[in-house]
């Protein structure tokens, strides 16, 4: 049957709407994201115009994950309990702090920031994602997350891209404030949401209106589904094996390569370049086909040998570049939109949290693990093997998911 010309208006009206939507939350994100990669790209300056050793710069990523560990899951309830508009303005005008306080170039200050930001952010992010869940569960959930991927990695991709260059032609102040100054833009787009919420809630545009969630126990959230335990081990070694790395990297292909910081910089954000416009792709493709499960298969399977080859291989590194940004692609795309089809509305926000949780183990421990192998060796090969390993695991968290689903699971495998 035919939509009646109402409910057709109706459609349109709730996706351009709910497309505003998803702009405004990003723009707070990608500025994040800005802020999150800023350490990588500026990390010979560090060096050089704070003495800092690799390790102390590292400390400056690994730090972002410990409150993370500690208040994300909290993150998650507040976003269930006080709705998604109070919590996106409250957690932006934290991480927005934070990067005020690491402009500061004071060493102790900078890590108080980074431990702020990192509360901020993570629990930001888990609020977007319940947002985006609000909004577009039931018309096209994977193919909004891609979008929202590519606008958030424009942030990272500003910052491998751009930084280098403010650092090289300014000071590293200046590099450390513009980061502040976009934060506080983004901000400003949070307070412009709540007003686009409650028109959405208002007219009936949302997938779902916000409700009281049931009361949080710890042990609600250990009886999450297996499934949803898997794909959170997925999550923290594969994004264990990216994240690390492109941190690195800038400073790996100076090394290896013998290139100028702006150049490696611009290498080290091919990742995010090609993955800001395949996510969304593969996210259209997810939302027509399923095979959400498969997916994570071939894109865990295509990181493994990208690390080696740069590392103790002759071939060009744009080659393991361009395969780890597709790979980046695919999986994101696959694996976010997953958790909606696995736990109750009322535990989404909570969910998001336990995974941001899970998954900031691992990028709290391996950043700094990275920096007491290039320290203790004078090379970052050792830590390649490290990231190729966890890729591995990886692989075979996505073909336990897999195994799952024929079981009888989430339906993640069907369109």
């Amino acid at each position: 049957m035919n939509q009646s010309p109402s409910n057709s208006n109706l459609s349109k009206n709730a996706y351009i709407l709910g497309y505003i939507a998803l702009f405004l939350i990003s723009l707070a994100a990608m500025a994040s994201y800005f802020a999150y990669d800023c350490i990588g790209p500026l990390t010979p300056l560090l060096q050089k115009e704070l003495d800092l050793s690799a390790k102390q710069v590292y400390w400056l990523y690994s730090i972002y994950s410990i409150p993370v560990i500690l208040f994300v899951v909290l993150g998650g309830v507040l976003a269930d309990k006080l709705g998604v508009k109070k919590a996106s303005v409250a957690f932006a005008a934290l991480f927005t702090l934070g990067t005020v306080l690491t402009a500061s170039q004071t060493f102790w200050i900078m890590l108080v920031g980074r431990f702020l930001f990192g509360i901020g952010a993570e629990s930001y992010y888990v609020v977007m994602n319940k947002i985006l869940a609000k909004w577009f569960k039931d018309k096209g959930l994977a193919l909004a997350f891609g979008v929202n991927l590519f606008l958030c990695r424009g942030g990272t991709y500003a910052a491998f891209f751009g930084l280098p260059w403010v650092a090289a032609n300014f000071t590293l102040a200046d590099a450390l404030w513009i980061v502040a100054g976009i934060n506080i833009l983004g901000l400003a787009s949070t307070f412009l949401y709540m007003i686009v919420d409650r028109i959405g809630e208002n007219k009936k545009y949302v997938s779902f209106v916000e409700e009281p969630e049931e009361q949080f126990e710890l042990k609600t959230a250990l009886r999450l589904p297996l499934a949803f335990w898997v794909i959170s081990l997925l999550c923290m070694t594969y994004y264990s094996a990216i994240f690390p790395f492109q941190a690195a990297a800038t400073d790996f292909f100076t090394e290896r390569y013998n290139m100028d910081l702006v150049a490696a910089g611009r290498l080290a954000g091919t990742i995010i370049l090609i993955s800001m416009f395949t996510t969304w792709f593969f996210g259209a493709i997810i939302d027509r086909v399923g095979k959400r499960a498969s997916m994570m298969i071939v894109g865990s399977l295509a990181m493994i040998p990208c690390h080696i080859s740069m590392a103790y291989t002759d071939i060009s590194p744009w080659i393991p570049m361009i395969i780890l940004g597709l790979s980046f692609s695919l999986v994101p795309a696959a694996l976010w939109p997953a958790l909606p089809l696995i736990v109750k509305e009322s535990q989404i926000g909570t969910a998001y949290g336990v995974i941001a949780m899970v998954q900031n183990v691992g990028l709290f421990a391996f950043p700094l693990a990275v920096g007491i192998i290039r320290d203790a060796t004078g090379s970052y090969n050792p830590a390649m093997i490290m990231f190729a390993i966890l890729g591995v695991f990886g692989l075979i968290f996505a073909i336990w998911l897999k195994y799952l689903e024929t079981k009888g699971g989430h339906y993640l495998e069907k369109a």
